[in-house]
This record gives structure tokens, sequence and C-alpha cells, in this order.
């Protein structure tokens, strides 16, 4: 679990101490308040104190306060404690009734007193018939445990008193008697008039989808009996939904819509544990059962609420189930299998607090009792007293929902409008009730919740929730808080949050009883409930923030200024990392901010300023993600039950969105949003960042990504006039060749994106203006209201602008087609006869072509750059293997290769049509294999260890229309010594030759397919601890003085995609100890790495914490990698007769140097 910090200091440091799963100690009866309601009489009544404290020999403990009881602030005449094993001190005492008590513990010895810190303890007895027992810790005079027992005629504690005794024994009487005990008590601690028992915060916190839209309760004096009505329409619907809407259609009851759930998440799957699918269309299902969007009507059946006690317990079992398998995953590597874990158990917490209380006292018989007795008191009016027999008594033990404390609730209100209008004792009563209904719905306030767990806390548990309540009550008492208390309430409610999540960690066996699942949905939900609240803390610290001037404020600000806000933004991480998402992320982040905070002023410098921003802003990725998963998880099964079930239209639209803004993250991404646009105006930046140059007009249209459909559809819609395209999202594979002819003259790209990757690189080929703008608020004010509109984009370096108006005549004209080429022209260079193993000195662009040959160049230039840079051990294979391979294979798949082949030569080829012979072409050439004599040829010429990368190496690369970046396959981490997978991974290769991309890119530029050759480079794989990519020629205006440097943790991948984030940028000059300006610092939220205890898997995504990143901590190193890099680049260029060059590498640690540079390709800059 995601609790490892379960102590967190008011200051922004690093203090995070660890703590295992809690110890659950054995009831007492046990109310946290320092004043007890009672009723008047005797003068006096017994108080007990009892400290648990180790001391010197020779000390005493004493008890010095007001009261003559206390010595009345006398030392000499306090009374003493008495000592017992275990270092229990302990004193029992008179104390009169209606007095304030104040005292303080004190250690003497015969040389002088150790009085405790802080204030002094207070209590008062407003009445004689409960004696009082307080348990006390040292120096922590705020917290203490005030226990009330019922005193019997002699004034000792009546058997009322010995309640826990009572509920072991399973004397149910005693049980009942002490729990109503409790409950007036507990009645009596809370403040208000009573209409809802929930602060503000807390009406908050639970009110986002939780507001009653049913019907409005009818007082009735008669039982009434309504024919139910409803839609069940399964029109389209499958699977899950179709199972909810005609199990609906038979379950008009909250019951038998409790079965219909069980059944769903537990009665059909395996192992009892329901799939993602199922949780997310129960969660929508029971939401709008629970705000009465979904109505629960009587069926004749006549069933008390421990049936619904029962089958909550059910599902509440396999909810946890379902979060304990989740939890083992929680800091696996990231992959499809951890994200897809990580939903169910987002979805799974979600719907706890969907259901009812499992708690024994409504598993018992005959629960709720109460409201029986209420409805006979002969001091209420007759129509009272029907109205709540036929409302709520009746109604309740026949067959409870929802509605039912919507009517007690209102019942309520109606009871307490005129104040004395009633008996007090009914009144109180009531109010009792509807605390025990609110509990039997898991309706209940924050204080409740926690007040449920109070007696099997351990020590250190107990007085975090006392902190926590004291910080509470501060908070909510006053009208405009302040900061500080607001955050030390943030801070409060999550260091609580992590113990209940701490002791929830072990998981749920398989075996255990009743009374531990009933005691583990008490912490779930104070788990959940507390997720709830620092919602609305965060909430109003960024309401605060704002209104002492916002980012504006900050960007200037000193760095204890800057501390309260990243301390309530590592708060508001950690409860979604207790949530189980992302969790090695989210603590990653967490020693950014803290290590940032702590190295530099956020403000004295542009590079402190960038630093900080590259944190936050991947905490606005993470976010936005989450956001995303939520709406992913929640959006389809609203809209398909919501049509089916005759849901209002915009509850269905709106329920991903409300689910979202009602979460953590939501706050999250508001406060990271704030301080980013903070060190953004610090730095002197703008929200826009110009990856291609240039001014071009059209008409500005929005996308989700960069597709030829999409692009098509939008041609033909605006009659082939240029379209600037506002698009969501990208992957890295797009092409943009093909998207020009259609009219594609601008993009807007609402994510980072590396300027050096290949999407970058192909925008750059094709003369497509190209900018991001990751700032929601940006594009919303300055972007989106533009839609639909002609606009200009313009792009210069450091400056970008999008304005209404321009003239489309202005463009360069649209590029013409691809002539057609020539057979010759494309002959595949020169092709071998039989199967073929290269060394790199033999490798020519002829024979290999150009990718392999600049490697060969390399290979030679390194053995005389006296230790500048170094090159991967490598092979090739030359133009022809394939074609040998093929024939090898037999006539049957040498025919069918050239019949595919034939077929992608048709211009006419496109859509379905197209994707089935690339996939047949590619499946076929995929199944072709090198012969095992070539296999071991290659295998010998590396180390039997080694990884391998496998890359292709065509003829038909960086042609004009035609963009290499990324076009063909290169397949990293195959093992040297296993045959089959080198094999398969030149395969591989081969048949990304014939990828829809491929074939696309090859037709636009006018190359026939015949004429496409692939041969394939292998080099020794070496991971590097930074890979980069240099631009010898900065490429926004090909200035030939400074060039740039992207550069990312682990394997190049990440920068060659479209990954979200950004990498380190460094321009630098190019002249001997040129001047190295640091542009970005990196924020990707993975490398690709080899793991080191099992290098055999190949690469693996891990999460990155930057503040151990040597280029992100160290600005001297970063300078001087810079440097290095700036004349590695300028070597490589010289060499190749000054033409700007597009190179890639990585730096390799070694024992003894950590700054070796391996160059793994190098080509002209495009």
């Amino acid at each position: 679990m995601y609790c490892s910090q379960a102590a967190m200091p008011l200051r922004y440091a690093g203090n995070r101490p660890v703590r295992s799963a809690l110890p659950i100690r054995a009831p007492s009866t046990r109310s946290r308040a320092a004043t007890v309601s009672v009723a008047a009489g005797k003068a006096t009544v017994p108080l007990t104190i009892e400290i648990k404290q180790e001391v010197s020999f020779g000390e005493v403990m004493k008890a010095c306060g007001n009261d003559a009881a206390f010595g009345s602030w006398a030392l000499d005449k306090a009374p003493a404690l008495k000592w017992s094993e275990g270092h229990v001190w302990k004193l029992t005492t008179d104390i009169p009734v209606g007095q304030t008590m104040k005292f303080k513990l004190v250690r003497v010895k015969e040389d002088g007193a150790n009085w405790e810190g802080g204030g002094d303890r207070e209590l008062k007895a407003l009445g004689p018939d409960y004696g009082l027992s307080v348990t006390c810790s040292w120096d922590k005079t705020s917290d203490m445990v005030v226990e009330a027992s019922k005193l019997g005629a002699g004034g000792g504690a009546s058997a009322g008193s010995k309640s826990n005794a009572s509920v072991v024994s399973g004397d149910e009487d005693a049980s009942k008697k002490a729990k109503q005990q409790r409950g007036a008590v507990a009645v009596a601690e809370r403040s208000g008039d009573g209409s809802s028992g929930l602060s503000s915060f807390e009406e908050e916190s639970r009110g986002a989808g939780k507001a009653w839209v049913g019907a409005s309760p009818e007082f009735v004096q008669s039982r009434q009996d309504k024919e139910r009505s409803g839609v069940w329409n399964t029109d389209g619907l499958d699977g899950v939904g179709l199972a909810v809407v005609e199990g609906d259609k038979g379950a008009a009851n909250w019951l038998k819509k409790l079965v219909l759930v069980k059944e769903l998440l537990v009665d059909r799957n395996p192992m009892m544990r329901p799939g993602l699918e199922e949780l997310a269309y129960c969660f929508v299902y029971t939401t709008w059962i629970n705000s009465g969007a979904i109505t629960c009507t009587e069926a004749g059946s006549h069933f008390r609420p421990n049936h619904h006690a029962e089958a909550a317990m059910k599902i509440f079992r396999s909810l946890e189930w379902v979060i304990g398998d989740g939890s083992h995953s929680m800091y696996a590597p990231a992959s499809v299998a951890a994200h897809e874990s990580a939903l169910a158990v987002m979805a799974a917490r979600r719907m706890h607090g969907r259901l009812p209380s499992i708690s024994g006292e409504f598993r018992q018989s005959v629960p709720l009792t109460r409201i029986r007795d209420i409805a006979h008191r002969g001091d209420i009016p007759h129509d009272l007293k029907q109205e709540i027999k036929h409302t709520l008594q009746n109604k309740l033990h026949r067959c409870a929902g929802p509605e039912d404390l919507i009517a007690s609730e209102r019942m309520l209100q109606k009871i307490t409008a005129k104040q004395g209008e009633y008996n007090d004792g009914f009144v109180n009563e009531f109010k009792i009730f509807i605390r025990e209904l609110r509990e039997f719905f898991n309706a209940s306030g924050l204080e409740d919740v926690l007040a449920k767990t109070a007696d099997v806390l351990d020590e250190a548990h107990g007085s975090a929730v006392g902190q926590l309540l004291s910080a509470k009550r501060k908070v909510e008492s006053n009208n405009k808080p302040l900061l500080e208390d607001l955050m030390a309430l943030l801070f409060s409610a999550t260091q609580v949050r992590t113990f209940y999540a701490a002791g929830l960690q072990a998981g749920l066996r398989n075996d255990i009883g009743d009374d531990v699942l009933e005691m583990r949905q008490r912490w779930r939900l104070c788990e959940v409930r507390l997720e709830e609240y620092c919602f609305v803390v965060l909430s109003r610290i960024v309401n605060v923030l704002e209104e002492q001037g916002g980012a504006q404020t900050l960007s200037t600000a000193a760095n204890t200024v800057w501390a309260l806000p990243l301390s309530a933004l590592t708060a508001g991480l950690r409860n979604l990392g207790l949530s189980q998402y992302k969790a090695k992320e989210l603590l990653a982040l967490e020693n950014e901010l803290q290590a940032w905070h702590a190295a530099a002023p956020l403000v004295s410098s542009k590079d402190t300023a960038l630093r900080a921003k590259a944190s936050l802003d991947r905490i606005l990725r993470l976010s936005a993600e989450y956001s995303d998963a939520l709406m992913g998880v929640y959006a389809i099964p609203a809209a398909a039950l919501g049509k089916a079930l005759g849901v209002p239209p915009h509850m269905a639209t709106v329920f991903g969105e409300a689910e979202v803004r009602s979460s953590v993250a939501f706050q999250v991404s508001k406060l990271a949003a704030l301080l980013t646009k903070a060190l953004r105006l610090a730095a002197g930046l703008s929200a826009w960042d110009g990856l291609v140059t240039g001014d071009v007009v059209g008409t500005l249209v929005e996308v989700d990504r960069l597709s030829p459909d999409t692009m098509a559809e939008l041609s033909a819609k605006h009659g082939g006039k240029p379209l600037i395209l506002l698009t969501r999202e990208a992957d890295g594979d797009e092409e943009l060749g093909p998207l020009v002819p259609l009219g594609l003259r601008g993009v807007v790209l609402r994510q980072e994106l590396p300027h050096l990757s290949h999407l970058g690189v192909r925008a750059r080929q094709e003369n497509v203006v190209f900018a991001t703008n990751d700032d929601e608020d940006s594009v919303k004010s300055d972007v989106k209201p533009l839609l639909g509109l002609t606009v200009t984009l313009s792009v210069a370096p450091g400056c970008v602008t999008l304005k209404e108006g321009g003239d489309a005549a202005s463009n360069s004209s649209a590029p013409s087609a691809a002539k057609e080429s020539t057979s010759d022209e494309w002959s595949g260079g020169e092709r071998v006869s039989s199967a073929t193993m290269l060394k790199m000195a033999d490798v020519t662009d002829a024979n290999c072509g150009a990718k392999a040959g600049k490697c060969a160049e390399l290979e030679h230039l390194a053995a005389n750059s006296s230790g500048l840079f170094a090159v991967p051990t490598g092979c090739a294979l030359p133009y022809g293997n394939m074609d040998v391979a093929i024939a090898a294979a037999g006539g049957k798949v040498a025919t069918e290769y050239a019949a595919l082949l034939k077929e992608l030569e048709d211009p006419k080829l496109s859509g379905a049509a197209l994707d089935a012979a690339c996939d047949s072409m590619q499946a076929l050439v995929s199944a072709v294999a090198p012969s095992d004599s070539l296999v071991k040829q290659i295998s010998a010429a590396f180390p039997a260890h080694a990884l391998l990368a496998v890359r292709s190496s065509a003829n038909v690369e960086d042609l004009a229309g035609m963009s290499a970046a990324g076009l063909y396959e290169s397949v990293v981490g195959v093992p040297a010594g296993d045959a089959q997978k080198v094999a398969a991974a030149v395969s591989a290769v081969w048949a990304s030759l014939y990828t829809r991309r491929a074939v696309l890119s090859r037709r636009i530029a006018g190359v026939p397919h015949s004429s496409a050759s692939m041969a394939v480079l292998v080099q020794e794989l070496h991971v590097p601890k930074v890979s980069f990519v240099l631009h010898t020629a900065r490429p926004s205006d090909m200035n030939t003085g400074v060039l740039l440097i992207e550069a990312a943790p682990g394997q190049g991948e990440t920068l060659a995609a479209a990954t979200a984030g950004t990498p380190w940028r460094l321009e630098v000059e190019k002249a001997a100890g040129g001047r190295v300006d640091t542009l970005a610092f990196a924020n990707f939220s993975c490398a690709l790495q080899v793991s080191a205890s099992h290098p055999e898997k190949g690469l693996a995504e891990q999460e990155v914490d930057y503040s151990k990143q040597r280029l992100s901590v160290d600005s001297e190193y970063r300078m001087a990698f810079g440097q290095k890099l700036a004349a590695v680049g300028c070597a490589i260029e010289a060499y190749f007769a000054k033409v700007p060059q597009d190179i890639e590498g990585g730096l390799i640690a070694t024992d003894s140097d950590d700054t070796r540079v391996l160059i793994f390709q190098s080509r002209p800059q495009h």
C-alpha cells in the first residue's frame, strides 16, 4: 500500500517514518469528548484518570489542577496516581457536577517537578448519573479519551457499564441497552440543530453524485401501496448492461436490487472476484438507486433490514478481495495489466460507499427497533405517531430502501422546526434513531464514522484521530479559516487516512469471521470518507491561494511562501497514492518536489523555475490520466444504463464528469495548474511551444488524433480548403505526408512533444507548421473560441501566435502529386543471391542502405576520434537476404508474395482492402525466416550474453514526401544467444516494409513497392542511462552556429515516439566552451530500462525519480554534458562534409566514467 509515510509534518520536509499494519485491540466503550451531557442530580461524580508512562526511579505521577480534588494548583496537595504493572498510573477521585475541571499531570521527584507540556486539560460533568474515565497521553493535553459509565443506585457503575462484556457474552438485551446509552452520549456530543448532523465540509464531501433526485417523501397514516412503473429498454444491450436492465425489471425494492448486484459482482464471477466491467455498471446502477434516480418500490414481500446487511456482506468481501489483489501489483512495472488492476481497485473502492452497513446490530433478526419504541411513545400526538409508524417503522421493517432515510431526515426537520413543540426526550430519541439509520445506509458523517472505530485504535492512531477532530472543529467553526489551519487539517486527515490504509494493507483471508468483516468495513469507510473530506479541504486551500493573489503572487514569492502550497500538493499526491493509483510515480513526484524546494528558491532563476515546472507538468499529466481513466470506466455504462432505465439524460451525460470533478485528482490538478502558472510567469514562458516555424492560414478544426480517415472526412466537408487541426493527442506513429494533399497546413497539439521526435521530424519534412499547448486554461481561452473560424498560426523561434483572420492564398502551394518513378530509379541497390552477413567494415550505402552505411562510417570515425565517442558492435544483412529466404520457403510462398506485391501496386487499393492486403503481406513475410546458418553467424558476432537491437535499413528512406523517421520496425532487447528470437526479429524487420504507413508513404512518393529493399542492421544493445537526439543545426531556423540536444532517461524510444512529457532540451553554441542554455527539464513518467535482475526479459518501463537524475540536479554536469555532445556533433558533421546531422546516441555508465558517449546512428538533418 501507499502508506509508508504515516506521520506527516506540517512543514514541508522529507520526514517519512515507516509504519506497518496496525494492531487491533479488544473493544471498550469509549467516547472521544471532553464534555459529557447527563441528567441533573447529585453534586459529584467519580472520575478515573489513567496514563501509561514510564518514569525515572524515584518519580511519582500527580494530577494537579484548579479544584480541591486536584490540590487547587498546589503541587504538595495534589493527589498522586497509583502505579501498576506495565507502567500504568491511575487515580480515582470525585469531581463536582457542572464545574469546568482544569488539571495537568506532573512527574514529581525529590529535587523538582516535570510538568507535562501543552495547555491545561479540561472537562466538565454536566450531571450525576454517569461516572467519567479519562485516558491520557503525556504532553498531549488536548487529546483525552473520555468514557462515560452509567452509575448504579450506590454510585458505582451499573450493569450497563459492562456493555462490552455483555456483547462478548452474547447477552442481546444488555448489548442493546449499552448501544442505546452510547448513542445517547454520542448525540449529546454533537453540536447543531440535528437537521443533518453534518458540517458544511462533510456535506460538500458527501454531496457529489449523492443528492436526492427522487420523489419527495409523503408522511402517511396508513399503508400506501403504489404501482411500479419504469423503463427497461434492452435495445442494443449485451453483457453486464443487459443483465442489469433485465435484472432490475424483476427487482422492485432495494433488497432485490442489492441481490442483483450481488449476483453480478459475486455469484457469476470466478473466485467471486468481479471484473472492471461489472464494477463499473454496478457502481452507476447503485449510485442512481441511492440518489432516487432509479426508484425502489414495495413488492409485496416482507424482509427486515438484516437481509440487506447479509447481501452487502458478501459483496463487501468480494470488493475487498479485488482491492487486495490489486495491491500486489501497485509496485509492479508499468504495463497494461497493472493499469487494468489499478482501475479495478479504483472502481471497487468507490463501490463501498454504495452498500449498506454489515454491522452486527443490523444483521440481527430484528434490527432498527428504536423506531418501534418511538412510534409507541405516549408523549407525542396521535397523528404524528401514526405517521412515524406507517411512514417509517412499518416501511423499514417490511421493505427498507434509500427513500426511508430521506423520509426520516424530513421527519426530523418537521419535529425540530419549532423549538419546544415536542418533548425533548422524544426529539433526542429520534435524533439517535436518525444517527442509527444513517449508519445503516452508510451515510454517516466523518466524525460518526471515525467514532465507530475508536474502540480498536492503538495509541498513535487514536492520537492522530484526536488531532484531526481538533483541527476539523477549528476550521469548520471559522467562516474564513486561515491557510495554515486548512493545511493542518489536510495533513491531519491525510495522516489518519494513512493509518487506516495501513491497517487494511494485509488484505482479506477467505476464512475470517463476520466480526472482522464488520470492523473492516468500518475501517474502509473511514479511509474512503477521509479521501472525500480531503477533496473538500484541498478545494478550500486552492480558493484561499487564489484570494491571496494566486499565481501572480507566487511568481515572486520566497520559498517560505511556497512551502504550504507544495505541502498541500504533496498531501494530494499521497491521497491519490492511498487510492492505489500509480504509487511508485507519486512517490517519485514527492521526492522531486521536496528536492527542488530544498535545493534553491523556486523562482530565483529560470532554471530552478523550469525544473520545478517539469515536475508540476508531470503531476498535471498524471491527474489528467486519472480523470481520463474515470471517464473511460463510467461514461459508457452510464450512457447505456441511463437510456435503458429511463434516467434523466443529463444525469447519464455528466456522470463520468461528476465523478472526475469529485475526485482528489481534480483538486490536485487545480492546485498544480495554479503553481505551474506561477512558475511559468517566473521563468517568462508562454504556454505555447513551437516545433516547426512558419505562417499558415486555415480553418481551425478540433480532432482527437491525426489520421487519414479523419482528414479525408474534413477535407470533403471543407471542400479541400486549408485546415489547422487542434489535436487532442498523438502517439508518434502519425504519417503527415498523406494528410498534406488533403489540406493539412498546421497543427496545434494539446500535449508536450519532443522537438526532435519522429513526429516533429516528419512535420518539418512536410512543412506543416506545428505548435503545442498543454495548458487547459490557455486552450480554453485562446484557442477554442476560434474553432470553425479562419485563423493564422504563426510560429517563430520563441514565439507562437494564433489569431482570427488571414488570407489562405498567402499559404505556400500544396505539394503536387508525386511523379511516378521508374524501376531503374529504384533498383533496390546491390542484392545478394545467397544468405550473407557482412561485418561493418564491408557495409556500404549500396549494399545495406544509408542507415547501415552511415553506421559503418561512424565506426571508422569513432576509431579515430581519440576517445571522443564510440559506436556499438554491429553487423548487417545486405539487400537480397529477404528474397533468398522467400525463395527458400518454396514456390507457394514466392507465388503468394508476388501476387500480394502486385495487389499493393494498385493505386486504387484503399480502406479495408488495403488493410487486409498489408496484413496478409506482413503475416507472410513474418513467417519467412533467415537460414539457420545465417542466424548462427549473427549470434557469433556478439558476446553470448549480449542483447541486440535489430534495426531496419531500407533503400526507400529519406525520400521526398516520405519521412524515414519511425517508418520501419526495430526490435530491441533480443538475446544474442536465442536463435529463434534472433530469427523472428529479422523477419519482423523485413515485414515492416509492408505496414500500411510504409505502403502509403511509398505510394505518395511514387516509389514502386517492387523497388523497395530492406537490409537489416544488427547492433549490440547498450541501454544508456541517458539517450539523446542531437541536431547540429537548430531546427527552428537552421542556424548552423547552434545545435539542439534533447535527452531522456533510458532507451531512446521514449524520445522518438510521441511519449507524453518533455525531454531535457539544451541549446549549445558550437564554439569551444560555448554557452549552454537549458530550455526544458525532463519529466517523462517512465524510462525504458533492462532489468538488472532479469536482463533476459528485455526492456521494461520503470518510473523515473528526477531528484536522482544528475542532469536535473547538477547544473555544472548539465553544462559539461551539453558541451561534450556539441564536440561530438561538430566532429560528425565535419566528417560528413559539414552537412547538418540528425544524430542518435546515449551516455553509457562505466565503473570509471559516467559520460562515455555512444553514437547509434547519424543521418542528414531534414
